[in-house]
């Protein structure tokens, strides 16, 4: 028996000696390996000036690691090694304080941080050349041959076999920069020449030692932040969904205008939300629909492949230094072709479905079939909340619990299936991911079941796997595009995190870009929180000025003295746009300013109408019979015009309609501006037309901001901070440059001439009161009527102004009557007498 124990204890330990034996081979097989010949050696053409180039680059305190471009021979040594087609290799110097965490960091890492580790490394060009080309080829056949023969020629060419201190030794090291380098499942390619510092003299084995860096805190970083920028896609992502619902909530069509919601009360709305919408006979409706489909999804589905590619192999896009071009892997490739393939026959089948739609909407429409010219009913999903997808949650473990007790199996697992998927989705933010994407899905599929499915089938059958079909279209449809969409703001958070968090980590050598950037991220935060005070203060001080338009209204027209403004524009082709107040809103007023106003359009010695002009006219009712109108200002600006002959038709003929007309048929003409909707518990809610809502919000003077003026100044900001950072740029080598001293001490010039440059940019901020003075004036001009400054604007035309001025018509007499050219030669011969009598010249 003992005889077989010993047996089998000789065995084991044989085993145990044979496996230590093959992990030795496999760990330090370059140590063993055969001797390299001595016959042939590499050297550095030029070494002197390479030398000095090396010795600048290395004396500034901002640069810890210096990569070698080497070239043999004019090619390339960087891809020469056996490394494969998805990896670049890089032979560097660097400083053992910091340069070691340098170049161990993760690719991910330095392409989500846009490379902003490069402002502590730099580039040397370095020619080396063999005995003879021989010698090349064999070397670098011979992995381990080639790269000892390198790590010889760079060590004696940064003389790191010197002595030195531990704070300015230095080392040599390659780095293989993989596709997928600093993975989870893969760590860092990096090796370094150890160094003692009592024994300066580097042995070239231990060259191929494993670089030990940061492998703990690194990958958590990268870890903890992929997970944060999935949370902040799923908060971004729902919060673009709710901007989107309550945007789309906030018009309706009332009395055939299109009116926009004022106050917000949707505030308890659950489930979905429902909106009469007549948008039947519009048949362009589904074709804007197709385009909008297939723009966004095309858009997002390209971004999307990019925003993963960059994150799961971000070797291809790192900025610096370069990297050898490499392509991700097929069976990647094909995947992603697979679903591009799904998501293009989903898209067809959208735009086949709103073809099919437009033809029928069409053809019905010829047909007068008004019993089909049913309301739509437009449908929208309430918003998402954090509350309200917690509470699902508790919700749907309660009925899991409930299904247990009761021992319903089939329930039970319908039950389990719903809670993975919230808890699935609840990571990203909240639930309204998967409400989302089962509401768009619901959504496409009826719309697919109208366009290719009859209501009354013959085949039961049929029709259930057609349903089931479109329903799985539009499902793919709906999760590729949300996943894309999720997949792209996951990017720029991640970008937004890592690039933070490098800068934070290292904050001392972006000290005085941080503090340059303190100015211009306080105006920004500005600029934004005017425009989201001005999107609620405007319409806020339109509700509480009802009251007053109504009254203002009611002193205009119970006064028995008023001004009165007819505003004219003339496009091109002489196209006259009158714009009248309720007063004058009658076609035979209109047609007598338009007379006058096509004989002044000939008057050679007149200026010609161009933009918006005014017409002021003042009249005061004498007595209930008798209403005198005098011209106050005529449409060139006159206050005592030369062509009073011309304008007193017009005057008679307001004046006529003044007399015939009262206060209650003026009334009548009053355009609607308030417009009151029942929601039923959730309140009323106040409308005004939106093309009133337009004007005020984004294109009156001095109380309107747009996005567009909003992303106009953000363009001038970005403009001026680069210009600084470019500046300081010139410098960044210097001490001073990462000094916090000298950033303080620069901080009082960087703010001055921060806000200097800024000035011009400042959103003005207005009172209360003077804002009410511009919006009660707007609504009054509306109110009565007025609609040529909401339409057109100030109606500028250069063009037109200047084909005028140089193409002056006045051959009009010759098409007049005798009768009408005898008066309006009259009216001219009058018209110089009054000119020379008080010497008026007209330019």
């Amino acid at each position: 028996m003992s005889r077989i124990i010993n047996r089998w204890s000789d065995q084991l330990t044989l085993r145990w000696i044979m496996i230590y034996w093959i992990w030795f081979l496999c760990n330090f097989t370059p140590i063993i390996q055969a001797k390299c010949p001595n016959h042939c050696n590499l050297k550095i053409l030029d070494e002197d000036k390479t030398y000095i180039e090396f010795k600048k680059l290395s004396m500034s305190d901002s640069v810890r690691v210096i990569f070698f471009n080497i070239h043999i021979r004019n090619q390339s040594l960087n891809q020469n090694f056996n490394q494969g087609d998805d990896a670049t290799l890089y032979f560097a110097w660097i400083k053992n304080s910091f340069g070691r965490a340098i170049i161990t960091l993760p690719t991910s890492f330095i392409a989500m941080s846009l490379s902003l580790y490069s402002i502590f490394i730099d580039t040397l060009k370095t020619n080396l050349t063999d005995s003879n080309q021989d010698c090349y080829k064999n070397y670098f056949n011979d992995d381990y041959c080639g790269k000892q023969r390198i790590f010889k020629v760079l060590i004696d060419l940064t003389r790191s076999n010197h002595s030195c201190s531990d704070k300015y030794c230095a080392t040599i090291c390659q780095r293989d920069f993989h596709l997928n380098d600093g993975y989870f499942k893969r760590k860092v390619d990096a090796q370094c020449c150890q160094k003692d510092i009592l024994n300066p003299q580097i042995n070239i084995t231990s060259c191929f030692t494993k670089a030990e860096g940061r492998s703990f805190y690194v990958p958590l970083s990268v870890f903890l932040t992929i997970i944060l920028s999935i949370y902040l896609a799923g908060i971004a992502f729902n919060m673009i969904v709710n901007w989107f619902l309550t945007s789309a909530q906030r018009y309706r069509k009332m009395d055939s205008t299109l009116v926009r919601i004022l106050n917000n009360a949707r505030q308890c709305e659950v489930g979905y939300v429902y909106l009469c919408e007549d948008d039947y006979n519009n048949a362009t409706i589904h074709l804007v629909h197709a385009i909008k489909y297939t723009i966004l999804a095309i858009i997002v589905f390209a971004a999307g492949y990019q925003c993963y590619s960059i994150q799961r192999f971000p070797f291809t896009f790192i900025i610096y230094p370069s990297m050898h071009p490499s392509s991700n892997p097929k069976f990647l490739t094909q995947i992603w072709i697979l679903i591009g393939a799904c998501n293009a026959f989903c898209i067809l089948v959208i735009i086949l479905a709103d073809i099919k739609l437009y033809c029928s909407t069409k053809c019905n429409i010829r047909q007068h079939l008004h019993h089909w010219n049913s309301p739509q009913r437009w449908r929208y999903m309430a918003q998402n909340s954090f509350g309200q997808s917690l509470f699902q949650v508790k919700c749907c473990m309660y009925d899991i619990i409930t299904d247990l007790k009761s021992l319903h199996i089939i329930k039970l697992i319908i039950d389990m299936v719903s809670l993975a998927l919230i808890l699935a989705t609840f990571i990203w933010g909240s639930i309204g991911v998967l409400r989302c994407m089962i509401f768009m899905t619901e959504s496409l599929s009826l719309r697919f079941r109208i366009a290719f499915l009859s209501d009354k089938p013959t085949c039961r059958f049929l029709y259930k796997i057609m349903t089931a079909f479109l329903t799985v279209v539009a499902l793919v449809y709906s999760m590729v595009t949300i996943v894309d969409l999720l997949f792209i703001l996951q990017f720029i958070f991640r970008i937004i995190l890592t690039t933070s968090a490098f800068v934070v980590t290292f904050a001392s050598h972006f000290n005085f870009i941080i503090i340059m950037a303190i100015p211009f991220m306080h105006y920004v935060i500005q600029t934004i929180d005017t425009y989201i005070k001005k999107d609620e203060i405007i319409p806020q001080r339109i509700i509480q000025l009802q009251q007053s338009l109504d009254q203002d209204i009611d002193d205009i027209l119970q006064a028995d003295q008023g001004n009165v403004d007819i505003y004219i524009a003339v496009s091109y082709g002489g196209n006259m746009m009158i714009d009248l107040p309720e007063m004058l809103q009658e076609n035979h007023i209109r047609l007598a300013i338009q007379h006058y106003i096509q004989c002044l359009q000939q008057k050679p010695n007149h200026q010609t109408i161009d933009g918006i002009s005014t017409l002021r006219l003042r009249y005061e009712r004498l007595s209930d019979s008798i209403v005198n109108v005098v011209l106050l200002q005529c449409i060139s600006g006159c206050n005592h015009c030369p062509f009073q002959q011309q304008v007193q038709p017009v005057l008679n003929c307001i004046q006529q309609h003044l007399q015939q007309k009262d206060i209650h048929h003026f009334k009548n003409r009053l355009s609607k501006v308030y417009y009151l909707l029942e929601n039923g518990p959730s309140g009323t809610s106040i409308a005004i037309p939106d093309q009133l809502y337009q004007y005020l919000r984004y294109y009156s003077p001095q109380i309107s901001l747009s996005m567009g003026r909003i992303l106009f100044n953000m363009i001038i900001i970005a403009v001026f901070f680069a210009i600084f950072v470019f500046t300081a740029m010139l410098d960044y080598r210097a001490k001073t440059f990462a000094s916090l001293n000298s950033a303080i001490a620069d901080t009082p010039i960087v703010y001055v001439a921060t806000i200097l440059s800024l000035r011009n940019l400042k959103m003005m901020q207005l009172k209360e009161e003077d804002i009410d003075k511009i919006l009660l004036v707007n609504l009054i001009q509306y109110r009565r009527g007025y609609r040529l400054r909401y339409t057109k604007g100030i109606c500028f035309q250069p063009l037109v102004q200047l084909i005028r001025l140089i193409f002056l018509d006045t051959s009009h007499k010759q098409h007049m009557d005798p009768f009408q050219r005898q008066l309006d030669d009259e009216q001219d011969n009058e018209t110089d007498r009054l000119l020379a009598r008080n010497n008026i010249v007209i330019n």
